[in-house]
């Protein structure tokens, strides 16, 4: 039996490879956040400029820890600075995700969940396509697997080093997104609900001393610095105006609105099917719980799987802004979970299994519908590098100024190849910091996305250099053009 659970185990592993792997130079996302990214990593690379921060947050401002840039930096390394290696690093995540996956129902349910888990997470696009580009929440589903993992152990192999190690997973978690600070009252209710008061103390001392080093690189900085970040954080989540409270105090209906959420998010498909799923789903785990409630040995297992579902998706829920479909990573094993544990129990009588076929084909053909294989490639990286061409053409070998007019991107992503090629642009600086102007070049190359006029355009980097002309413009693939600025002769 074994064989045969391990055999399936591998065949799931080669399908998920193929699928997250194929043509991912073409399919990849490279765009303003990756560029940024990249950019980092290689000077710690090339100019050993190591950093302690991360990128800045979407919402409030202030910046992460840095270690996913130290994530990043073997895998663009050994792929000689090509963007492809932090893809193949978030390709690796997403099949450690479904190796994790599988040995979690293992010891939660048992091994016909694990199995059914691992191929719901393989045929998932919102976990395809987290596993197809390099970006810092991607590996949120990873983590959150392991810190409920690590505190499972720490509970039935009453070693007081799982709750260590759960808490340096938690403190990875923080240095990803801070939406992960969910994962604190998740992790702190676990260990009070897990273990006698006695042991509290040396449970959250233990804990504690993890999420220390787990994000110690960032609190290095913050040490150093006074803690600008962390004050920023605190007042963003305690000024009048914050964002953060509760949507609403119905906290059932708040439960359901999230969970149902999720579950859009997580099939990548909204309306009554997607809401038929997540009932069945809650249903079906519902049953599964009330099954194993008598049984002492599972109880650890039901507050650590009820504690991360009902404060994650509560927690999500005290935040009153757009819950982006990225926001609910530290929850995306959970309706995989829960489909698992449902359909699961549809094997338990010989007469259900026509219905348990049935609905795992159902499923599986809503999921496949979604996957990027039915799109054609954008060519992200090719394109960037072909526009760069241009551009290196166009300011023959002297020093020039660079700037990116879009509606919805950053010029990070062009920066890089252009470094690459030995022909860095020059930042513009304020007269504040450059009086003289010296970092005003002769020319200035403007890109393009759609429709622009550069002249004249109020974006600083335009702006700065000043009164200009056009000197020249060519065009790019993909309705990109690229003009080539000069200062106004007059006349």
């Amino acid at each position: 039996m074994a064989k045969k659970t391990y055999f399936c185990l591998i065949l799931i592993l080669v399908i998920a490879a193929f699928i997250r792997f194929y043509r991912l130079p073409e399919y990849l996302q490279f765009l303003g956040d990756e560029g940024r990214d990249v950019l980092i990593v290689k000077q710690m690379i090339v100019d050993h400029k190591f950093t302690l921060l991360g990128p800045t947050a979407s919402v409030g401002g202030f910046y992460i820890g840095p270690i996913y840039y130290y994530f990043m930096l073997p895998f663009l390394w050994l792929f000689r600075l090509d963007p492809i290696g932090p893809a193949v690093m978030a390709s690796l995540f997403g099949l450690g995700t479904i190796v994790l996956v599988y040995y979690f129902c293992k010891h939660f349910v048992n091994a016909k969940v694990g199995l059914l888990a691992a191929f719901l997470i393989t045929i998932s696009p919102r976990m395809i396509d987290m596993s197809r580009f390099s970006w810092n929440p991607n590996p949120m589903p990873f983590f959150a697997l392991l810190t409920i993992f690590l505190l499972y152990f720490s509970v039935a192999g009453k070693k007081i080093l799982f709750t260590f190690l759960a808490g340096v997973s938690v403190g990875i978690m923080l240095q990803l997104h801070y939406i992960d600070l969910v994962f604190l009252p998740i992790a702190g209710l676990s260990l009070m609900l897990l273990f006698p008061i006695r042991q509290w103390f040396f449970q959250f001392v233990s804990l504690g001393l993890g999420i220390l080093l787990g994000n110690s690189l960032f609190l290095i900085f913050e040490f150093r610095h006074n803690f600008p970040n962390i004050k920023s954080v605190w007042e963003f989540l305690t000024r009048k105006s914050t964002p953060v409270a509760p949507r609403s105090l119905n906290f059932i209906a708040l439960f359901d609105d999230v969970a149902r959420q999720l579950f859009d998010n997580y099939l990548s498909f909204a309306g009554k099917i997607s809401e038929n799923i997540y009932h069945l789903s809650l249903l079906g785990f519902g049953i599964w719980i009330a099954k194993s409630v008598t049984d002492k040995t599972n109880r650890p297992k039901m507050i650590l799987l009820l504690v991360w579902l009902i404060v994650g998706v509560l927690g999500l829920g005290s935040y009153r802004g757009t819950l982006h479909s990225h926001y609910f990573g530290y929850l995306y094993p959970l309706p995989a979970i829960m489909m698992a544990v449902t359909l699961s129990l549809l094997l338990n009588k010989k007469w259900l299994w026509p219905v348990f076929i049935v609905a795992l084909i159902f499923i599986s053909y809503l999921q496949i519908q979604k996957w990027y294989l039915w799109t054609p490639p954008n060519n992200l990286v090719e394109q960037t590098k072909n526009v760069d061409k241009i551009v290196l053409q166009m300011v023959e070998d002297q020093p020039y100024n660079f700037a990116l007019i879009t509606p919805g991107n950053s010029d990070h992503a062009y920066r890089y190849f252009l470094e690459l090629q030995g022909s860095k642009p020059i930042v513009i600086e304020n007269p504040q910091i450059d009086p003289e102007r010296n970092t005003v070049t002769n020319q200035l190359i403007v890109i393009c996305e759609g429709p622009c006029a550069p002249l004249g355009n109020p974006l600083w980097e335009v702006a700065g250099f000043g009164r200009a002309e056009v000197a020249q413009t060519r065009q790019a693939p993909v309705g990109i053009t690229v003009y080539k600025l000069v200062h106004y002769k007059g006349g």
